[in-house]
């Protein structure tokens, strides 16, 4: 299959590019994507890149961002249960913890947990735009993004004028969830502060019985920019999320999910401080930046309101970053970081302790460049070592060249390497008579090939690119170690492989905005497909402005067959079963009264489709939300 693909992509690849190059020229919007250096238009970003607007998010009426990013091109989302229930996100087939999240730049990956993101905790009641940056990306960010990037900011102040605004959504399950908001732009400072609650009661996510598994947040945040003087300017941005969150547990005698009084409390803090050198003067070459980033995320697990155990992960980074303008589009950023985490895991001493402390630091020089070597072509690199006081100093970089066929299309290759370090939970996690850790894992390493073309057919966008990447060292995280008679995290011998192919498209017609994406994946490893992966996933959203007043969202997600892995009960050995293929529905119809008042009707789940993510957890059924929202 792996040739087929290749030979499809690249036939798709070259004829469009024959295509285009008789296409008349006209202009296309430039986005740009926020590195942790330099933002870059699309058309000199040798990757595949993808953008949730402001519009979208609001259009769609959606409570969680996972709603909105199985839209996007490469996805494949893990959901057990309902709303607030854990929910992974894979990227061209990695795994849940090769794609870094940043929000207002800061890293909201969950070192206790894996080094994974739980996207249940991310609402979009206050966000503004989603990017999406795929391919290997250590290079610039480190350890967490072998597979992608998604950066996600938060509103800012828009006005010179004070602006208030709150909100309420009543739905069925005992469903609310309030939000306030307030901004202002004035001359030399900007602020946006908000806080939003969010509770439901859940429904049932066993195959039997009836208890409903409920889910509870409450989130403030806020950012705040001081313009100094003309060249020098200060941000400062947090986040502080509480949520509760009830699961079920593992019915030993049947291998399969059942009802039980659990639940999880956990917090997430982020904190952002942001200085920035601009020079006014258009001649000058030098700017520079440094960054300030804590994250601290904990967990405590109760059984019957019994606390079980509990974890706590924090990281610092500390970015100083150099650049150096060379003329249009041509630059070089030298920056230093440094990386501290720390990680505390705490239990009940049962067959062992449990209890413990562990720290990893690293120091690292990071550099990235962009050089336009004509008109028509573009070259891009970055680089990165690491010097770990853990683990063996490693390196990682990028490569690639865009090509501008004319003002409407560019293609892109690029290649690069990536690595991933072991988790603390891979390396010190215990669970009595489950799970030990593995302190002499080695990082992983992924090296990735992608090539795409990108541009307009009147007005059509459409994006196309073609991927293969090979894993080394892949850590698996569930290895019978005889010994101990426990299950352990260990390096795998071979290398896993994943290719693949991506399409995107939007436009409008007249007063309908659409967008499409096809996903084809081909992940395995040792000749067996990769688990919770599809090897088809599509998308299609409409987006019918009635007229000024009245809007209408629809949205259809299809995931395709998985395989998952179940585990009866011992002695019998573990099976390997399928995930039936589905479509999810959603739509939401707007009305907005006037310049301050704003009506709106989701249905998720439109026609209740019932289906599992994850062997033996049931997914959310249809949900209702009616909401209210008033700006002054």
């Amino acid at each position: 299959m792996k040739t087929s693909i290749s030979y499809i992509s690249g036939a798709l690849l070259t004829s469009l590019t024959f295509c285009v190059s008789a296409q008349q020229a006209s202009t296309i919007e430039t986005i740009t994507i926020k590195g942790n250096n330099t933002p870059v238009p699309t058309p000199f970003i040798a990757a595949s890149t993808s953008v949730i607007n402001e519009q979208t998010i609001k259009a769609s009426g959606a409570i969680s961002i996972t709603d909105l990013l199985r839209t996007v091109a490469g996805v494949n989302i893990s959901q057990s249960g309902g709303l607030g229930s854990l929910s992974e996100l894979r990227f061209r087939g990695s795994e849940s913890n090769h794609v870094m999240v940043v929000l207002d730049g800061v890293e909201l990956n969950d070192a206790a947990q894996g080094g994974a993101v739980d996207f249940s905790h991310i609402l979009l009641n206050n966000i503004e735009r989603i990017e999406v940056l795929r391919g290997p990306q250590s290079a610039l960010w480190g350890s967490n993004a072998i597979a992608g990037v998604i950066s996600i900011s938060t509103k800012s102040a828009q006005s010179k004028r004070i602006s208030p605004s709150v909100g309420l959504k009543l739905g069925d399950r005992q469903t609310y969830q309030a939000n306030a908001s307030v901004s202002q732009q004035l001359k030399s400072i900007s602020y946006s502060l908000n806080a939003s609650t969010l509770k439901t009661s859940g429904e049932n996510i066993s195959r039997i019985g009836n208890e409903e598994d409920g889910y509870k947040n409450t989130s403030v945040g806020g950012k705040v920019t001081y313009k100094i003087n003309q060249t020098n300017q200060v941000r400062f941005n947090g986040r502080l999320v509480n949520y509760e969150s009830d699961f079920d547990s593992t019915d030993f005698s049947t291998g399969l999910l059942s009802d039980a009084d659990n639940h999880t409390q956990g917090e997430q803090l982020s904190i952002g401080l942001d200085w920035h050198f601009t020079p006014q003067d258009p001649s000058e070459i030098y700017s520079q930046s440094l960054a300030f980033q804590y994250s601290d995320q904990s967990n405590k697990n109760y059984e019957s309101d019994i606390l079980g155990n509990t974890s706590e992960a924090s990281k610092l980074r500390v970015h100083w970053n150099n650049h150096f303008s060379f003329g249009k589009q041509s630059f070089v950023n030298l920056g230093l970081e440094g990386v501290e985490e720390d990680f505390e895991q705490s239990g009940q001493v049962i067959f062992g302790d449990p209890n413990q402390s562990q720290s990893v630091g690293s120091y690292s020089f990071v550099s990235n460049g962009l050089y336009t070597l004509s008109d028509s072509v573009n070259l891009s690199a970055s680089v990165r070592f690491d010097n770990n006081d853990t683990f063996d100093n490693a390196s990682s970089y990028r490569v690639g060249s865009t090509y501008i066929l004319n003002a409407d299309w560019h293609a892109f290759v690029s290649y690069g390497k990536a690595v991933k370090n072991p988790t603390f939970t891979e390396r010190f996690g215990y669970f009595p008579s489950s799970f030990l850790g593995n302190p002499d894992l080695r990082p992983e390493e992924q090296k990735s090939l992608e090539a795409g073309i990108e541009g307009r057919l009147d007005t059509i966008s459409i994006q196309l690119s073609w991927f293969k990447a090979e894993l080394k060292d892949e850590i698996l995280g569930f290895v019978y170690e005889p010994i101990s008679g426990q299950f352990t995290a260990d390096n795998a011998d071979i290398e896993s492989e994943r290719e693949g192919f991506e399409m995107a498209v939007n436009g409008s017609i007249q007063n309908i905005d659409y967008k499409a994406q096809y996903s084809y994946l081909d992940a395995s490893e040792n000749a067996q497909t990769e688990l919770r992966r599809a090897r088809h996933t599509g998308s299609v959203s409409v987006l019918y402005n009635v007229h000024s007043q009245h809007a209408v969202y629809l949205q259809a997600d299809y995931t395709g067959a998985r395989t998952d892995i179940f585990y009866p009960p011992f002695p019998a050995a573990s099976q390997l079963l399928s995930l039936d293929a589905h479509w999810l529905v959603s739509a939401n119809y707007q009305y907005k009264h006037n310049e301050n008042i704003t009506f709106s009707l989701r249905l998720s789940n439109l026609f209740n489709k019932q289906y599992e993510d994850v062997i033996g957890y049931s997914a959310e059924s249809s949900r209702a939300l009616a909401g209210l929202q008033y700006t002054w």
